[in-house]
C-alpha cells in the first residue's frame, strides 16, 4: 500500500493512467464480497481499474488455470 490513507472501500494507490498518486475506491461488487475485501479497485479520478489479490475460494483455482493457458 501506498503513502496515501486507507479505509476498506478507499486506498491510495499509484495510477498508471494518472501516472501519478491517486485515491482508488470499491465500485459496488456483484461477486458478494464484503466492504475492503473485494480484489477490484477503480482510479477516482480517471477510472483505471486495478485487481488488487487473488480471490479466496473456488475462483482461485480457476484463476491459476488461466493464467497457466495464457
Amino acid at each position: 500500500m501506498s503513502t496515501m490513507w486507507s479505509s476498506p472501500e478507499r486506498r491510495g494507490e499509484h495510477c498508471a493512467s494518472c501516472a501519478t498518486e491517486r485515491v482508488f475506491e470499491q465500485p459496488p461488487c456483484s461477486d458478494g464480497h464484503g466492504p475492503g475485501l473485494c480484489p477490484e479497485w477503480a482510479c477516482a479520478e480517471c477510472g483505471h481499474a486495478l485487481f488488487l489479490g487473488v480471490p479466496d475460494g473456488e475462483g482461485a483455482p480457476a484463476l491459476r488455470r488461466s493464467m497457466a493457458v495464457a
